[in-house]
């Protein structure tokens, strides 16, 4: 089985009300062979902010691929404007609508801590989150209060202010590890949003050692020694990276916004066999 990678799409940054079939073919083309495309897209979260425009696309993209898969990200939290805020009470309303609108298509999954098998291939997965692991792995003889962390992520996170429904920073990690700990032993493939290593060496040489990357990794050592899966997708950093840590391959392939992917040109599919 042939699986093409891709993360962070935001689908609003390149497309906006547009969602004619033309338009997104023609973009994509740039980033996937479509002649010659994997049996499963897998995207790794950080779909787009509107629901409605997220799912055409998806449906657009799934003419090409015999399945999608997809987790959702920070980003697809987020309630932006009028028509957001008045359609969802809260984040969580926002999010369960739109894996209801994948979940609803044929040959499309937003995993939510659950199995999906193809082929006999298991793709396991949840959104994931970040925890406070990089700091203890980081600065361990330093102290870091859940009160100090709080403060630091209202000062360099947009997720603290377009979130709904959440006070702290490890909120959603909280909800997403029993999803993680269901799955983890039981897939060939793992996915999240988030990076499963708080290691400084397997984030991206241009951020090491750099304190926000609390936000941007959680601890999974244990899921990544312990699992059953070879591959491990995830997506949120906006920088490609790939690493081997217990014998899981794990790769970030994302797109990211127009102006750090040259509007489409500078980013290839990542295709795995397995």
């Amino acid at each position: 089985m042939k699986i093409d990678i891709l993360s962070d799409v935001h689908f609003d940054n390149y497309f906006y009300n547009k969602y004619k079939s033309d338009d997104v073919i023609k973009f994509y083309s740039q980033i996937i062979d479509f002649n010659n495309c994997g049996d499963v897209l897998v995207i790794a979260g950080d779909i787009g902010h509107n629901n409605f425009q997220n799912i055409k696309i998806l449906k657009i993209l799934k003419e090409y691929y015999k399945n999608i898969i997809c987790v959702l990200g920070n980003h697809d939290y987020y309630l932006l404007g009028k028509e957001n805020k008045s359609q969802f009470k809260n984040s969580f309303a926002r999010v369960e609508n739109m894996r209801e609108l994948i979940n609803s298509e044929v040959g499309m999954y937003c995993l939510d801590g659950w199995i999906v098998e193809i082929d006999g291939v298991k793709f396991g997965g949840c959104d994931g989150w970040y925890n406070d692991g990089y700091f203890f792995r980081q600065y361990p003889t330093e102290t870091f209060t859940r009160k100090s962390t709080n403060v630091m992520w209202r000062n360099i996170m947009n997720d603290a202010e377009f979130i709904y429904g959440v006070e702290n920073f490890d909120d959603i990690f909280q909800i997403e590890r029993p999803k993680i700990e269901k799955v983890f032993q039981k897939c060939d493939v793992m996915i999240t949003h988030i990076n499963p290593s708080a290691k400084n060496e397997h984030i991206n040489i241009r951020y090491q050692n750099n304190p926000s990357n609390v936000f941007f990794c959680f601890d999974g050592e244990k899921y990544l020694k312990n699992g059953n899966m070879k591959y491990w997708i995830f997506g949120h950093t906006h920088e490609e990276l790939e690493y081997e840590e217990y014998n899981v391959k794990c790769i970030c392939n994302p797109l990211g916004y127009f102006n750090e992917s040259g509007n489409g040109s500078w980013v290839k599919i990542r295709q795995i066999e397995v």
